[in-house]
This record gives structure tokens, C-alpha cells and sequence, in this order.
């Protein structure tokens, strides 16, 4: 009798998240899921990549709810490749993900000749094993090693997802609250 096929373990960027801990997944979508009080649905807001600013040669995209963005939405989906996130858009120009630090958001940056496959390398999902039932089903994004830090909040005319929420990081840290990001599919 064969035995089947050893499951490939993930990358370091996935270290200490446990066996639920996976680094590829193809094409879904993120959501907010508010970890202290209601929401509308089990998966939450639904999220988009969204401006955050340009300059010659490249634009700088991060998470806001898509409810905050009355934009086209360049890319629809994203994919996690190898601990990266790669953003998916017919005729979009490819899009790598950034580091991210405490009090910014999940960042990206696109221009003609980016390699999304060469994004930083931070990224994990972890599937929702709460073991008093009461999880939504859907596995968390980590960023860093990290599923418990992310919040909403609110910058400018966007709700932004932001990497441990800090004071002073230019956006309203008093109206911030802390989320889960989930992946959708």
C-alpha cells in the first residue's frame, strides 16, 4: 500500500503558529473581523486594497475596507505564495508586498517590472481551531508571526488595517479596534 504524499511544511514565517499554520493558498479575499464586539456577519468587513499615495514610477496600496473605497478595485483577490501575498488583477501592474513594522499598515508597492513572487516574506494563515467552538470558521492572516495584532482604524476618509496601532503614525488611533483578518474562499 503507498503511503500518501508527505504534506510540505511551511516556511519560517509561519514558525510557532502551530499545525494549523499553512504558507499557500491560491486566489481569496481578506476581511476585518472585529475581535471585541458585533458584527454584521461571520466574516466580517470586507477588505480591498486601497491608495496609499504615489510617486514617480510606483504606487503604494494597503488594506481598508471596502466600504471606504468608492474606487474601482484594481485587485480583487489576493494569493499567499511561499509567505508572501501576492495581489491578483487582470491588467493591474504587478504589486510586492512590503516589511511590515509595528503601527503601519500591510503594505504593497506597485510598478512596471516588480516581481510580486519577491514580496517580503512575513506572511502566514492559520486555520481557526477554537477549541470552545466559537471561531468563525475562517483561517486568520499572521504577519510576523502574528495572528492577534491588527486593528481598524480610521485615516483619513479610509478604514485602514494597521500592524499593532500606535499613536502618532497619522492616522485617528482613537477610533481603532482591534480585528481578525480572515481569508475568504
Amino acid at each position: 500500500m503507498a503511503m500518501p504524499a508527505k504534506r510540505a511544511e511551511p516556511g519560517p514565517w509561519c514558525n510557532g503558529l502551530g499545525a494549523g499554520a499553512f504558507d499557500e493558498v491560491p486566489s481569496f479575499t481578506l476581511a476585518a473581523y472585529n475581535s471585541t464586539g458585533p458584527n454584521a456577519n461571520s466574516t466580517g468587513a470586507p477588505l480591498v486594497l486601497g491608495s496609499a499615495g504615489a510617486i514617480d514610477g510606483a504606487e503604494f496600496w494597503h488594506f481598508i475596507t471596502e466600504a471606504s473605497w468608492p474606487y474601482a478595485v484594481n485587485y480583487p483577490t489576493v494569493s499567499l505564495v511561499n509567505g508572501t501575498l501576492i495581489p491578483n488583477g487582470e491588467g493591474s501592474t504587478p504589486a510586492q508586498a512590503t516589511t511590515v513594522d509595528a503601527g503601519n499598515s500591510l503594505g504593497f508597492v506597485s510598478r512596471n517590472g516588480a516581481d510580486p513572487t519577491k514580496g517580503a516574506q512575513i506572511y502566514c494563515a492559520v486555520a481557526d481551531t477554537d477549541p470552545a467552538g466559537h471561531g468563525t470558521g475562517h483561517p486568520f492572516l499572521a504577519v510576523n508571526g502574528d495572528t492577534d495584532s491588527f486593528s481598524l482604524c480610521q485615516s483619513t476618509f479610509e478604514n485602514v488595517v494597521w500592524y499593532k496601532a500606535a499613536p502618532n503614525r497619522g492616522y485617528d488611533y482613537d477610533s481603532c479596534y482591534p480585528v481578525k483578518v480572515q481569508l475568504i474562499y
